[in-house]
Order: structure tokens, then sequence, then C-alpha cells
């Protein structure tokens, strides 16, 4: 008989234990973590402060944004910036590139980049201690300084301006010693809290508005304090040419403030838009837009003696409404701030839902108890009674003494005029 020839190793015989499966698998899933961490700390740690602090501690991320200060042993950091805003041409140039690359929406900003706009691109950064910057087309703004005093918690901001429109808010700081610093071709403007408008043009002479607070300016050896609602002239060979006053905001007053209009055609649309007078002798200036940063208008009207403007023609919308004042010299003040208001072009008359209409005898006499759910805001009458919805247009009504085969005759009406009637029979079992 021929005997069978066994295997040296037959791998259905093989056993692993179950203690070193649950090891590998456990190596497995840290491996696997591992990397995904250090992949986000790559990609997101100059964005998220807990990415970078869980970076240096397994020494995968070392920032270059803290620095030693000064011999002292002070250590300052880094801070960024954020575009919030984006429309049109902008592009940004990050200070380790050597090329503008297209700017998006949430993009961080850091020490040393540079924005640029073209005509009709219009940027908003907004900077971590609460500060904004409106950079205006055909702009081109360098950001110089973005640093924290880590034991004092002191910041220092500073931008550089070349061909630029901008305005600035800057808030007043928790910490005292903070300042925003704009520096031009021509002028240092330190800034603890204002609200400042900077234009710089191609011959790199400077004109600066101040509509809140004030502005400590340095032009050359001469220093200068330039206070609320002033305006000043700074020439290309650094000397202040001229200080002007400037006129104040007009106070808006109709409509309110998130209004709502409703009207059945585009043609009905009519509406006043009106604002407190500032002086004698003055013009106005008033937008309209679709936006709350005043980059699409719909309407600008510039050279209004009157205090107040009718509109006509807006379609279904929000919009965005402000007005500044124009001397007679053509000084042009800070705009008010801004009103909402909302346009409603509604054809559609208010739909009617009925529920089912519930029969009571009360002393021998039917009653019928009439509810359902119409448009919110809508007028409701039943049988030609009143009946007031609740805000979100649910109704009730009790109808007395029906007989068999008797008519509810539902009407609803719409802000606009727009109706819908509903009529139905009560049948009596």
């Amino acid at each position: 008989m021929k005997q069978e020839k066994r295997k040296l190793l037959d791998w259905r015989l093989i056993r692993i234990p179950r203690a070193l499966v649950r090891f590998l698998v456990g190596l497995l899933f840290v491996v696997a973590l591992f990397v995904g961490l250090v992949i986000a700390v790559k990609l997101k740690a100059d964005e998220i402060p807990f990415l970078a602090r869980v970076g240096s501690i397994l020494g995968i991320y070392h920032s270059a944004s803290v620095v030693p200060e000064d011999g002292e042993g002070n250590v300052i950091e880094s801070r960024s910036a954020k575009l919030i805003f984006v429309k049109g041409n902008v592009t940004v140039k990050p200070k380790q590139e050597l090329r503008f690359r297209r700017a998006e929406k949430g993009q961080i900003l850091h020490e040393g980049d540079s924005i640029r706009t073209y005509s009709g691109g219009h940027a908003e950064v907004a900077f971590d201690d609460g500060n904004r910057l409106t950079v205006k087309p055909d702009s081109y703004v360098v950001i110089r300084d973005m640093k924290q005093n880590r034991l004092t918690k002191i910041k220092k901001s500073s931008i550089n301006l070349q061909q630029s429109d901008v305005e600035a808010t800057i808030r007043r700081p928790k910490v005292a010693g903070s300042e925003f610093v704009i520096v031009t071709p021509t002028a240092q403007a330190t800034i603890s809290e204002a609200k400042v408008a900077i234009r710089v043009s191609k011959e790199q002479d400077s004109r600066m508005k101040v509509f809140k607070g004030a502005v400590a300016l340095q032009v050359g050896e001469e220093s200068v304090e330039v206070t609320e609602n002033k305006s000043v002239v700074i020439s290309r060979d650094t000397k202040v040419e001229e200080i002007k006053d400037l006129p104040p905001p007009p106070v808006l007053l109709d409509p309110e403030n998130l209004a709502e209009f409703f009207f059945r055609t585009l043609n009905e649309m009519k509406t006043v838009l009106k604002w407190s007078p500032v002086a004698k002798n003055v013009k106005y200036r008033i937008q309209v837009a679709l936006d709350p940063f005043f980059t699409d208008f719909v309407i600008v009207r510039t050279g209004l003696s009157e205090s107040g403007v009718v509109i006509q023609g807006l379609k279904s919308g929000i919009y965005y409404w402000r007005v500044n004042t124009i001397t007679a010299e053509g000084v042009e003040g800070d705009f008010a701030d801004y009103r909402v208001f909302k346009v409603t072009i509604d054809k559609t008359p208010p739909d009617i839902r009925l529920d089912d209409i519930i029969l009571l005898k009360v002393s021998g006499t039917l009653n019928a108890q009439i509810s359902g759910e119409t448009e919110a805001k809508a007028r409701v009458t039943i049988n030609g009674t009143r009946v007031y919805p609740d805000k979100t247009g649910r109704f009730k009504y009790m109808l007395s003494r029906i007989a068999p085969g008797t008519e509810v005759r539902i009407v609803a009406e719409d802000p606009v005029g727009n109706r819908k009637i509903l009529k139905k029979k009560i049948e009596v079992q």
C-alpha cells in the first residue's frame, strides 16, 4: 500500500492567537490615526490653534510665528486675519510666494501677505481682534505687521498702502497699548479707536477722512492729530496741505429697519426713503444695494436737495440703503449706518386649508365649528364675519344656528389684495 506523503507545512493547521490579532488590529488603527493627524496638522495647523499645539507636542509642526522680540525675554506671537467677503477680481500673494493668486472667501491672511484689487474688485478683511478693513477697487495693500506680546497681550497691527482706496474700522482695544497703524507713501497714521477712509492716488499724495474717533498722524517731522469729522490732505512731498471739516451723516428715519413691503405688481411697487436734514446748502447721496458691503448697487442718486426720495420698480428681494452728505465745496461725509427693507411682489392668492367641520348640537340648536389655516397676515371672513387668525395663520370660528345644506363662504385676502374664496356646504347626517 502506497503511503501518502505528508506536507511539511499545512496552512490549514496554523492557529493565530486572538491576542495577537487584537494587537495587530490595534496597531493598524493607531498608525492610521497618526497618519491622519499628521495630514491634518500639515494642512490646517496654521488655521486651527488646537492642531498647532498638538503638532508642536508631537514634534511634527514647528510654527514660524513665535520669535523672540528683544533681549528681555519677551516673546511675540504672529496673528492672522481672514477674507470675509470677496467680489470681482481680487488676488492675494502670500509672503513666501512670488505670484498673486485668486483670492477666496474665508482665506487666512498672515503677516507679509499682499492684497490687490482690480476694477470692480472688492474685499473685506476681518482681523482677529475685531478690526475691519474694506479694500475698494484698484488698491494694493500689504499686511506689514500682525503680532501679539505673549506676556502683556498687547497687539500691534499695521498695513502698507500703495495706490489704494480703503476704509478701516478700528475698535477700542481690550488691552491698553494695542494699536493699528496705516502707512502710506507720505504719512503714518496710528489708530487706537476710529473709523477712517484713506485714499492714495497714483501721484502718491494721500487723503484721509476721520469719521469717528481720532488719529495720530505723522507726516515727516510733523505730528498732527486728526479728530472726528475732519479730513486732511498730505502732498507727495510730505506736507500737510489742508484740514477740512466733514459734514456729519444724516439719521435714517423711514422706513424702520427690517420693514417689509408687499405689492401685487412691479408697477405698484413704490415707497419713500426719508432721513433727517443735516444743514442748509448741502446735498445728499443715497445708495440702495443688494448686499451690506454696497458693491451691487440698484439705485445711486447724487445731488439730492430734499431729505427723502421716492423709489419705484424694485423686484422682490432684500435691499440695503444708506445716505451721506456732500457740502457745497464737494466734501463728502460718512454714510449713515445702513438699514434693511424687504420687497415682495405677490401675485398669488392665499391658500385656504380647511379642517373637517365639527357639528355640535346644543339645546336643540345645531352649530358648526369651522377651523383651518391660511397665509399669515391674511384677512379672513367667514359668511361675512371677520375672523382673526393667529400669527401662523390658524383660524377657528363657531357658526351658530345652521340648517342642513347651509353654505360656508370663507374669504382670505393677503396684504396686497390677492383674494381666495372657498365655499363648502354643511352636510348633516
